[in-house]
């Protein structure tokens, strides 16, 4: 009897796992189908994403890559005429343009830049084979009144010496962006609360160094001296970036003679590099060695050059430095943060972008 009753579970057990079987057969069956189904699709989709030609001619691309601002053809001329932005020379467009034809399997044929035209600032020839070998002659036009976007640089700085309520309204009135360059020492404590209220600002130290200039007035400042060990040096460096961490660099305040005195000069660039800041010098000293040793160092570092209110008008430096900016692609504009800066520079931003002048901070000017 109890085998029996043995056997009947077995059977029982066994029907079971048969029918359970049964069931699941197809439903295995179905998932198997549309996994199938969807690699194929996702094989099939992949094989047309790589089979999808490219549609865009050589001349197209070759347009993309130089972005010119009209195209055109002269009958007369028998070419294309490509108008390009100002802010830029005909060289860095057929250098741009060299670079792109010997890339994408073109040739160049034959180019010679145009003088004596006076209907465009600049222009030249170029003669070239497509990539299916076909000919193509352009003519490069560089307008004079319009401007490619992006094609320069200027970078903006004000020397803080204080801060009054109104210079914080008209600093928060700029649509631009520009560097504060402060003392970390010698002002009072709600001068460094103030900052906070400053919007667009990047903040640089602005740090006396070793100059004829200095006296015992400047002091409370801090200045970094010839006299001065190793160890002082850097405690000042450091003290200054704790309390303004967010500093991205450091300004020689003075310093035409810090910036001849290789010695001091390694000791306030070696701390300055180990801060992540950059170098700016300001100094205007023509003897600097500031380029040499920052390259030694491998440091990111740049002269420039403040304004000098004994040498120029403000209006006549602000209009150099956009000069500046338009022939070499990059400048810098330094001012001390007063009234008459601030009233200079209310339509900066407008005039910079007809010029195709981007504003940026120094740390953008520091890496170009």
């Amino acid at each position: 009897m109890g085998k029996m009753k043995h056997v009947v579970a077995i059977i029982i057990v066994l029907t079971i796992l048969i029918g359970g079987f049964i069931f699941l057969l197809p439903k295995l069956s179905g998932m198997q189908a549309t996994d199938s189904t969807t690699n194929a699709t996702a094989t099939d989709s992949t094989t047309v994403q790589e089979s999808v030609p490219d549609t865009l001619s050589f001349e197209e691309k070759m347009q993309q890559a130089l972005l010119p601002l009209e195209v055109s053809y002269s009958k007369r001329k028998k070419r294309h005429i490509w108008t390009m932005g100002g802010g830029q020379t005909v060289i860095m467009y057929l250098l741009q343009a060299q670079r792109f034809i010997e890339k994408n399997g073109g040739k160049i044929l034959f180019m010679e830049e145009l003088y004596n035209n006076n209907e465009v600032f600049q222009a030249a020839k170029v003669d070239l084979t497509k990539d299916n070998g076909d000919t193509l002659n352009l003519e490069f036009q560089v307008s004079r009144n319009e401007f490619k976007p992006g094609a320069s640089i200027l970078a903006v700085a004000f020397q803080v010496t204080n801060l009054t309520p109104e210079l914080i309204v008209g600093l928060n009135q700029l649509d631009f962006k520009y560097d504060l360059l402060v003392p970390p020492f010698g002002p009072s404590d709600d001068f460094y609360r103030d900052l906070d209220r400053i919007k667009r600002k990047e903040i640089a130290l602005w740090i006396p160094m070793e100059s004829t200039k200095l006296n015992k007035a400047h002091n409370k400042l801090r200045p970094l001296r010839i006299h001065h060990t190793e160890e002082q040096i850097e405690n000042v460096i450091t003290e200054a970036y704790r309390k303004i961490p967010e500093a991205k660099g450091i300004v020689s305040r003075y310093g035409d003679q810090a910036v001849e005195h290789r010695q001091l000069l390694q000791a306030i660039l070696k701390p300055t590099k180990e801060h992540g800041l950059w170098f700016a010098d300001i100094s205007m000293n023509k003897l600097s060695i500031v380029p040499q040793t920052c390259q030694d160092m491998e440091m990111t570092c740049k002269c420039t050059a403040p304004y000098n209110p004994d040498n120029s008008s403000l209006s006549d430096y602000t209009k150099s430095k956009l000069r500046e900016a338009k022939r070499n692609g990059l400048a810098t504009m330094i001012l001390p943060l007063n009234q008459s800066s601030l009233e200079k520079l209310g339509n900066l931003s407008e005039i910079a972008q007809k010029q195709g002048t981007t504003l940026v901070n120094l740390s953008t000017f520091m890496k170009k």
